[in-house]
């Protein structure tokens, strides 16, 4: 049972709030797993309830005679579908960041008979995913290398989500058979901290001791960043406590606004705005770089909370609301032909916080990269700008500064607000042209003295309350506490994060060299590191680089989603965190939606092995997770042609009570639903474990086709 106590929902909250920045670093520690030779019976049995019991999420069943998928909107007429056998399609993907790469990567192997060219205004594939190996020299006249990372470095497993995402990561490193190169970072050290009002302060471990214990009381006396706290934590008992009333589970409180603030939100549940000022808007700095006055709770971190809130669910049940998507992915994961890899690196994934190479993300970038370049159908147009997209004769022809073509469909992964800006007609998009980014200036900082952090950790972030922060930073990590590889030069390294929300509304941003004058200044103030101390600096201007979900998201994708059909007449598809999560790995899975979206033409399920021959049901060739869906069950097209099909329905059409003890590779999987033995060693997971159906689970079956 997971606990209910709603004092550790709140401290677990602004714990994994702050643990889920974007950039965090490590030892890295290679874990290779052990397969059993045993096969567990009881395993089986668990998938096979498993199966019986995700049907119904997801609106399936198995009948006599079960016919292939039926789909909502499966069938168009246009963009995903080709009626000339000869002619290949043509598609664009805008963007050669992580969404595009991974859109292109599914495209070219699932989309039959096309060409697909990726227009990337850049010279170099990857979006924000950047990394620049830097030569440098000690103090003894001893040369070396640094790497000065630019953008995210590393991912955060799946092991505490609701979402499945992290299976698209497993299945794009099966297919470039890159598994054996991704690592299970090991913290060097747990110390996280804010700086407020004009110091570091620690924020509470989860590991519990003497020493931590006596820290917090200390911090809490002392610390001026705790004023209101023992408000803020009654109140949110009372709050959240009222959750947990069994009479009100499934109801959808229409008290509660149905958009709101982050800072909205807190103060409601907590009625006291302290807290959220002087710790949440810090944490919140480091993920998305914006104003927690600004920024929709709903689509932020504090999602679970906010919805728990906005319609209960029985306290006395370990539920969650699962979007109905996840199940679809899982489905379809467990369907593919990389599900075996998927199945060992998520497992070996549940034990371990954070996952990176041994180059932070360049690896993954690379691999995508040489992957495509060797495809014959895929052509990378680099240093290529698109300067307009228009619909004609059911085509859309992509303007850049030298050249137009004409597609049958494009998958559009820029900023919102550049599509549209590109679109013709002028102002076609309005819903779009309303959206937000901010932009953030990363600045490299390495000293030749190792000395400087003293007792270091991961960094610090700062809060929007902390005064004279006339630079606008962010935060700072620690970089020397947290490389992703080895062989660097020994030293202080840090990168300094400045602008965000707080650069918004500036006509012009510094210069690459104001940045560095900007961030030395921080870190003299800060952490006190004299001016006199030589360093190599580096700086990189991230223009838009986050988007923003201010509140009234919801309600502008679905009016972005109209105005995309009503323009493109279903021939564009968007994707990226302009419209869905922010960070790498939901950026993954958009490129993943729209990708075998258009690939495919219709809903998924998209992955199906084989069908069975006819008459060939016995035990070994027998798989439960390739069964025909009823025709009669129709599944949800939720990404649509546009890409945002999910967004004009209520959110609740697709959010269903779940048991997350149900849930497979995740920390809080029941330990009949792992995939590993009391040992820690795998189960075997050769073909039998999908093809060999448990005898009760067939039995099952051959009763309802008799009934």
């Amino acid at each position: 049972m997971i606990s209910q106590r709603p004092e550790d929902v709140f401290i677990n909250l602004l714990r994994s709030i702050y643990t889920n920045t974007r950039h965090s670093g490590l030892q890295l520690a290679a874990r290779r797993p052990t397969f059993s030779s045993r096969l567990s019976a009881r395993h089986l049995s668990t998938l096979s309830g498993l199966r019986s019991w995700l049907r119904p999420l997801i609106g399936c069943r198995t009948l006599p005679g079960g016919s292939d998928v039926a789909c909502k909107g499966q069938k168009q007429s246009y963009a995903t579908t080709h009626t000339d056998k000869t002619k290949p399609r043509e598609i664009a993907i805008l963007g050669a960041g992580i969404t595009g790469l991974t859109a292109a990567h599914y495209l070219a192997r699932h989309a039959k008979n096309a060409n697909i060219t990726i227009y990337e205004a850049g010279s170099t594939p990857g979006g924000w995913i950047k990394a620049n190996r830097v030569e440098v020299e000690d103090d003894l006249g001893q040369k070396g290398h640094i790497l000065f990372q630019n953008g995210p470095r590393m991912l955060r497993s799946g092991r505490d989500s609701y979402k499945y995402d992290d299976l698209v990561l497993y299945d794009v490193l099966a297919s470039l058979n890159m598994g054996d190169k991704i690592r299970h970072p090991k913290a060097v050290s747990d110390h996280r901290y804010l700086y407020y009002p004009d110091r570091l302060v620690k924020l509470p471990s989860a590991t519990l001791s003497v020493e931590n214990i006596s820290g917090i009381v200390q911090s809490y006396l002392t610390e001026p960043i705790w004023s209101g706290l023992t408000k803020t934590l009654y109140n949110v008992c009372v709050s959240y406590n009222k959750t947990l009333d069994p009479s009100l589970a499934g109801i959808v409180n229409n008290e509660i606004p149905d958009d709101e603030s982050v800072m909205q939100f807190l103060t409601r549940i907590s009625k006291d705005d302290r807290i959220a000022k002087n710790v949440v808007s810090g944490m919140l700095h480091g993920i998305y770089g914006g104003d927690i006055n600004k920024l929709s709770a709903k689509h932020t971190i504090l999602d679970r909370l906010w919805y728990r809130y906005k319609k209960p669910l029985d306290g006395r049940l370990p539920l969650a609301l699962v979007n109905m998507k996840e199940w679809l992915l899982l489905y379809d994961m467990l369907s593919g032909i990389n599900r075996y890899k998927i199945i060992e690196l998520a497992e070996s994934a549940v034990d371990w916080k954070l996952l990176a190479f041994e180059d932070g993300l360049i690896s993954l970038v690379k691999g995508l990269e040489e992957d495509l370049k060797m495809r014959r159908n895929v052509t990378f147009k680099f240093n290529t700008p698109v300067a307009s997209l228009k619909h004609e004769n059911d085509q859309i022809l992509v303007t850049t500064p030298n050249t137009k073509k004409l597609y049958d469909h494009v998958i559009c992964t820029l900023f919102s607000k550049k599509l549209a800006e590109i679109t013709e007609p002028r102002n076609s998009l309005p819903s779009l042209a309303e959206t937000h980014a901010v932009t953030i200036m990363v600045v490299n900082l390495w000293y030749p003295n190792p000395t400087l952090l003293g007792e270091g950790g991961f960094g610090y972030l700062i809060p929007s309350s902390t005064p004279n922060n006339d630079e606008g930073a962010l935060g700072v990590l620690f970089d020397s506490d947290l490389r992703t590889g080895d062989g660097e030069m020994p030293g202080t390294k840090l990168t300094v994060m400045l602008g965000g929300h707080h650069w918004d509304g500036w006509e012009h941003f510094p210069s690459e060299e104001l940045g560095i004058s900007m961030a030395k200044e921080v870190v003299r103030r800060q952490l006190g590191i004299s001016e006199k101390e030589k360093v190599v600096a580096g700086a990189r201007l991230c223009r838009d680089c986050l988007p923003q979900h201010f509140v009234g998201h919801r309600a502008r994708m679905r009016d972005a989603h109209y105005e995309i059909m009503s323009v493109f007449q279903g021939h564009l598809t968007v994707a990226g965190p302009s419209y869905t999560t922010i960070g790498v790995i939901p950026a993954m899975r958009a490129g993943f939606d729209a990708g075998m979206r258009v690939a495919r033409g219709h809903a998924q399920p998209w992955f199906r092995t084989p069908p069975r021959p006819p008459n060939s049901q016995t035990q070994q060739d027998y798989d439960f997770w390739a069964e025909p869906v009823s025709s009669g069950e129709e599944i949800p097209d939720i990404i649509g042609a546009s890409g945002l099909e999910q967004f004009t329905e209520t959110e609740w059409t697709h959010l269903q009570p779940s048991a997350v003890t149900l849930m497979l590779f995740r920390k809080f999987s029941s330990k009949i639903n792992r995939f590993t033995d009391e040992d820690g060693m795998f189960v075997d997971v050769d073909r039998r474990i999908y093809r060999n159906a448990p005898l009760r689970y067939k039995r099952a079956q051959i009763s309802e086709r008799k009934a």
